[in-house]
């Protein structure tokens, strides 16, 4: 029998590559063997010297830079995002700054993804084959429950998630798979830049996600091995799913 997990000759773009998530995930399928590009608003060039792979610089909010970095990468197996804002602000101040925030916010965790789904989608589509894996989080259902998040980024997670949903249906008649991941606490400098009062003892596995156990699910929704799993949004959090 064949091992589908196995990501030899696959090609696979991964998104959001300099952050802990992404840059875990990068690891994880290299070791899998794939054939990776990777970007972030700053070119990821020592994570790609280390992986082999090749690095380039995106800003996914503009729509015209994604296609043309699809266009030069050209065909792909597997589409993995893990880009991702969160600045904490005040939704309760009168000013523009939080406007701004949120505006930010939608910007790069929503309409971001749907830039890389929109140049990436019609290719495996008219293929017949492809995966793609988007990162939502566990505040899109709790909505920071247990820990406060900024609502701008709850509100653009849950909108990720239903965007995974929508395009899985869109895509599942040509044998595209459309599924995410939603981490729960895992120990990132994004969850620090929370600066929120927590303690493990509140979590039920009793302590923190690392990156790499977001990027081994991730890299399984990448593989042939997830070919008839679509539309799902994975919890990935230790447990909190039941708190």
């Amino acid at each position: 029998m064949k091992n589908l997990f196995d990501l030899r000759g696959e090609r696979i773009l991964i998104t959001g590559a300099g952050g802990a998530i992404g840059g875990a995930t990068a690891r994880v399928c290299a070791a899998l063997g794939a054939e990776l590009f990777l970007a972030d608003l700053k070119a990821p060039t020592e994570l790609a010297d280390e992986l082999k792979a090749r690095a380039a610089a995106l800003d996914n909010t503009k729509r015209d830079d994604v296609n043309a970095l699809l266009q030069d990468i050209g065909e792909i197996d597997a589409l993995i995002d893990t880009s991702g804002y969160y600045v904490k602000g005040d939704w309760l101040d009168g000013g523009d700054e939080w406007e701004q925030l949120f505006e930010r916010t939608m910007a790069v965790n929503v309409k971001g993804p749907v830039n890389l789904l929109r140049a990436a989608l019609p290719a495996m589509m008219k293929r017949g084959s492809g995966r793609i894996v988007l990162t939502s989080s566990m505040a899109a259902r709790n909505a920071g429950s247990t820990l406060a998040v900024e609502p701008a980024y709850a509100a653009s997670k849950g909108g990720l998630s239903a965007l995974v949903r929508y395009f899985a249906r869109q895509a599942a008649a040509s044998g595209v798979v459309v599924n995410g991941v939603a981490p729960g606490p895992i120990f990132t400098p994004l969850l620090v830049s929370a600066n929120q009062p927590f303690t493990v003892d509140q979590y039920p596995m009793k302590r923190l996600g690392q990156p790499e156990e977001i990027g081994w699910p991730a890299a399984f929704l990448a593989s042939r091995g997830a070919s008839f799993t679509t539309g799902a949004v994975l919890d990935v959090n230790g447990g909190m799913c039941f708190s």
